[in-house]
C-alpha cells in the first residue's frame, strides 16, 4: 500500500450504527441533523485553537479475506508543523519539508508538502469531512468503557465516492475526536482510534526536523518536484 493512501486512510473501531438513509428525511446536505454539525464543529474549533496536539492512537485496516492490519503511533502537531510515528514509518513536517523515513531500509524521501499526508492529526481527519460533502446524521450515543460518546454518521453526497459511511465518535465532556471508521464501497474498514490526547504543550521545533546524524549510514532521496 502506497504510504499516501495509507495515511490518508489512517482513520477508524467497535460497532457500526445502522441507519436507514433511504428515507426522505436524509438526501441532500440541508437535510443535516444541526446538533450533528454542531457538536462537529466545537471539536474542530477545539483542535484549531490548540497551540500544541499530543496523541497516540490505534489504527486498524480490515479487508475482506485478509488479517486485519493494526498499527499503534503516537503524533505531535503544531501549528504546520506534525510528527507522525506510523510502525517502521515516521513522518516529519516542519512546514517546508516533508520527510519520510523508513527504518527498516534506513531510507528517508523528502517530498514536496502535501496537505494529504496529515489526514492522521485529529483535526484534519475531521476536516476532511466538510458539510458541503457529507450529510451528517447525528445518532443514538454510545458508551464505551463508561464513557458516552456523541455518535455521528457522514453520507456522502457523491454516490461514486469511495466511502459509503463514516461512523464518528465524539467525547460529550471534551468534544474531542474518539474514534473514528469508514466503511469502504469495497467492503474494508477503516478505523481510527484516538487512545489519548493531550493539548497545547511545550514541543521543541526540532520534533518536527529530520536528523539524519541520528540515523548512520542512511540514503536520502529527494523527489521534491520543484
Amino acid at each position: 500500500m502506497k504510504i499516501k493512501n495509507l495515511i490518508f486512510i489512517l482513520i477508524l473501531m467497535t460497532g457500526f450504527t445502522t441507519i436507514s438513509f433511504s428515507q426522505n428525511k436524509y438526501l441532500t446536505t440541508k437535510d443535516s441533523d444541526k446538533e450533528a454539525i454542531d457538536i462537529i464543529t466545537e471539536s474542530q474549533r477545539i483542535l484549531k485553537e490548540a497551540s500544541s496536539l499530543e496523541f497516540d492512537y490505534t489504527y486498524t485496516g480490515k479487508t475482506k479475506g485478509d488479517a486485519p492490519v493494526i498499527i499503534n503511533g503516537i503524533g505531535k502537531q503544531k501549528s504546520n508543523k506534525y510528527y507522525i510515528e506510523m510502525g517502521d514509518k515516521t513522518i516529519y513536517c516542519d512546514g517546508n519539508n516533508l520527510v519520510i523515513y523508513f527504518s527498516i531500509k534506513n531510507e528517508a524521501q523528502i517530498n514536496d508538502i502535501d496537505d494529504s499526508a496529515g489526514q492522521l492529526t485529529p483535526g484534519a481527519v475531521l476536516n476532511t469531512f466538510d458539510t458541503d460533502s457529507y450529510i451528517y446524521v447525528l445518532a443514538a450515543d454510545k458508551k464505551v468503557k463508561n464513557k458516552k460518546y456523541y455518535n455521528i454518521i457522514f453520507k456522502p453526497v457523491d454516490k461514486y465516492s469511495d466511502y459509503v459511511k463514516v461512523d464518528v465518535l465524539i467525547d460529550k465532556n471534551t468534544f474531542l475526536l474518539y474514534q473514528i471508521k469508514m466503511i469502504m464501497r469495497d467492503g474494508s474498514q477503516n478505523i481510527l482510534k484516538i487512545n489519548s490526547i493531550k493539548m497545547n504543550q511545550k514541543i521543541n521545533d526540532n520534533v518536527f526536523i529530520f536528523d539524519s546524524k541520528k540515523h548512520p549510514g542512511v540514503s536520502v532521496e529527494d523527489l521534491r518536484m520543484n
